[in-house]
């Protein structure tokens, strides 16, 4: 490259809009699966079915909100006090499990540092999400909180990314998260989409949801925001930023 070009590249990153860095909660930012899976196998174990909490339903559950998964597997019981009995038990004997993953504190800290608006979209209740990033002295690095992102379901929801955008004021918008099925809202809703491999056992659903990028370091995706501004190559259109917020 010559030195007209790189003249030409540093002006186009300087002049760059910044994007809006969006980010899944539960194996993102925080490290809930130990708490998770350890209040899951209470449960399960004081109501009889511990049989029943599989390989398969230990991975299920670290995808889903709690209430889906009482409906499911608890139907007997009244499942908003099955969620409540999961929340008194997890902040009661579990929360010091719960911490924020390896290097995502610095990464935030630089972007709130760097001018970037930085948010969440979780499908945990608000409150839950609010009462966790407190816990962990990081509720000041986040500007907007979006919590029952699955609209009343377990998956995440591409209207939830619309919204955070469009609250955020965002021409283009940067999203990280950890499982296949986050990547898959990030892609309907026209996102840079890029994938946080902390999970091994997640790695090829994540890698079969078709990620612009992969990674298992924050550092990496610090080097990759820096880098050439690759997310003007998904603009949010106005008019669907507009149809969501009039919503």
């Amino acid at each position: 490259m010559s030195k007209k070009d790189k003249k030409s590249s540093k002006k186009s990153k300087k002049n760059a809009v910044k994007p809006v860095i969006l980010l899944s909660f539960d194996g993102t930012i925080m490290d809930t699966e130990p708490a998770i899976l350890a209040t899951y196998r209470h449960i399960f174990a004081k109501y009889d079915k511990g049989n029943e909490f599989t390989k398969d339903a230990a991975m299920e559950v670290l995808d889903s909100s709690a209430l889906a998964m009482m409906k499911k597997y608890f139907p007997e019981q009244d499942p908003k006090a099955m969620v409540a009995e999961y929340r008194a038990y997890q902040d009661y004997h579990l929360r010091d499990l719960i911490q924020p993953m390896k290097g995502v504190v610095d990464f935030l800290t630089w972007l709130k540092g760097s001018g970037y608006k930085v948010g969440i979209v979780s499908v945990k209740e608000r409150s839950a999400v609010m009462d966790l990033l407190e816990h962990s002295n990081m509720a000041q690095l986040i500007d907007v909180v979006i919590g029952n992102a699955g609209a009343g379901t377990e998956t995440l929801s591409s209207d939830s990314i619309i919204t955070a955008c469009a609250i955020m004021d965002a021409k283009f918008c940067v999203f990280i998260a950890d499982s296949a099925v986050d990547m898959a809202a990030g892609r309907e809703a026209g996102v840079l989409c890029i994938g946080y491999v902390h999970n091994r056992d997640k790695t090829p659903a994540l890698l079969e949801s078709h990620p612009d990028f992969m990674t298992a370091s924050f550092r990496e995706i610090r080097k990759l925001i820096e880098n050439e501004p690759l997310w003007v190559a998904y603009p949010l259109t106005a008019e669907k930023i507009e149809d969501d917020s009039d919503d």
